[in-house]
């Protein structure tokens, strides 16, 4: 699907629900512009942004990239679902941490542009409200664990941490400090003060960062 289709799938969700560009905007929290810019395909929203608009519209990222009729069992890919003790060890490791596969469509993982051997989902503690401005707590994050080699100022990560004894991650913004090989490690919420960790003398980005976050899941509203 590209930027034109994409915007044309939205416009018509939009108009289904009787909305107008301004109440989409209002309910997704972006611009009244911006929402009309994608309607039109004239420009491409981040994954956080169609996370946003699929929120509003009370769908998922998958309709709005077409994916709104079953999928044939071929095209469905087992994803490992883990808590939020993930760790950044050996995929053994990743392992014991699983509870359960979750299937997600090919398709919409390769609209991430993840492989699917690189997959996991990661479900955050109803605690972790470090990236709530961003990420609610208790969401279930997608990571693609491909070994990084290279961080995007700003972008999202699960990071390896070990707090108490027990190794876990930590989803924070990244900005990349490479002359002195130091990550920093940057929190949505205010309450949260920025961290540094240092990498060690010849040491990969990929054994202290577990993956780049690419998609989130906010938590199902309570019950009635």
């Amino acid at each position: 699907m590209n930027t034109a289709q994409l915007g044309l799938r939205i416009r018509q969700l939009r108009r289904e629900r009787g909305w107008s560009q301004e109440q989409l905007a209002r309910s997704a929290g972006l611009s009244r512009n911006f929402v009309a810019q994608i309607e039109r395909g004239e420009s491409t929203p981040t994954v956080a942004t169609l996370g946003r608009l699929a929120q509003a519209l009370a769908t998922t990222i998958a309709e709005l990239l077409g994916q709104d009729v079953a999928t044939p069992a071929g095209e469905l890919v087992a994803v490992p679902l883990v808590s939020d003790t993930i760790a950044a060890g050996p995929p053994a490791f990743l392992t014991d941490h699983v509870e359960r596969m979750e299937t997600l469509p090919r398709t919409l993982l390769h609209a991430l542009g993840v492989d699917p051997r690189h997959a996991a989902l990661v479900r955050l503690g109803a605690d972790q409200d470090s990236m709530a401005d961003t990420i609610p707590p208790g969401s279930t994050v997608l990571v693609d664990r491909a070994p990084v080699r290279r961080v995007v100022p700003r972008a999202i990560y699960a990071v390896r941490e070990e707090v108490g004894g027990e190794v876990g991650c930590t989803v924070k913004r990244l900005v990349l400090d490479g002359a002195a090989r130091v990550l920093i490690l940057l929190s949505d919420n205010p309450a949260h003060l920025p961290r540094a960790v240092r990498l060690r003398s010849g040491e990969a980005l990929s054994s202290t960062i577990i993956g780049r976050v690419v998609w989130w899941l906010p938590p199902a509203p309570p019950g009635p």
